[in-house]
């Protein structure tokens, strides 16, 4: 389970810590880090999880979830609500792929599944290989090898070969490539930290609320 800020009495407590006490010792993403993990962050891990937050923060007013938010705040909704139903558009084909990349990515390191036989698969139903492919990026997403050239653990470099190879093999079966996007490079990073595939929604919509509120503010009327 996440840790929670719990209430003794008059104190609140961030695990076994005074909440304030913590508050004063950690960044922000250090606490997020450490609520979503339950362990404090390891060699570079602060590091690359502070990267992914910031670029995952925003892509621009197209993206469905920052649409929606503008959308509800042309028609004079609430801040709450108009973020709400854009937080509500992050969904499987938006920003919803790191979940299912993480799950191949771990399958693979643990051999239950074979590059070929992944790529295969999807290819042979027309289904689209999580976490590759983007509609601006066609060559390359920049995004991903910042990440990637951030992340120095050997535990690491072995996910992120994993993704290579899957991207390879991709292009060899369509004959075009599919470049590793950010869900995809965000996938790698939560693996190599050895988290749950449940949290790259949360993930993606902790670093990305704050770009929706953004755009609320641009357009509120």
């Amino acid at each position: 389970m996440a840790k929670t800020v719990t209430h003794k009495d008059t104190k609140s407590f961030f695990g076994s810590e005074d909440h304030i006490d913590a508050s004063l010792k950690r960044t922000f993403p250090q606490m997020i880090f450490e609520m979503l993990s339950e362990n404090k962050p390891k060699n570079n891990q602060l590091n690359v999880f502070e990267i992914i937050l910031n670029l995952a923060i925003d892509h621009g007013p197209d993206t469905p979830s920052a649409v929606r938010t503008i959308g509800a705040a042309l028609n004079k909704k609430s801040v709450s609500d108009s973020v709400a139903d854009g937080i509500k558009q992050i969904n499987d084909a938006h920003g919803g792929a790191i979940e299912p990349a993480m799950e191949l990515l771990y399958k693979l390191n643990k051999n239950k599944f074979s590059v070929e036989q992944i790529v295969k698969t999807y290819v042979k139903s027309k289904k689209r290989l999580p976490g590759y492919g983007h509609r601006l990026y066609k060559d390359y997403d920049p995004r991903t090898d910042i990440i990637f050239n951030n992340i120095k653990t050997d535990e690491g470099e072995n996910y992120i070969n994993l993704a290579r190879r899957l991207e390879k093999e991709l292009e060899n079966s369509k004959g075009k490539l599919f470049p590793i996007n950010i869900d995809g490079a965000i996938a790698v990073a939560l693996c190599s930290f050895g988290w749950s595939p449940k949290l790259g929604k949360v993930v993606f919509i902790i670093a990305r609320t704050p770009g929706l509120c953004a755009h609320y503010l641009n357009n509120k009327e």
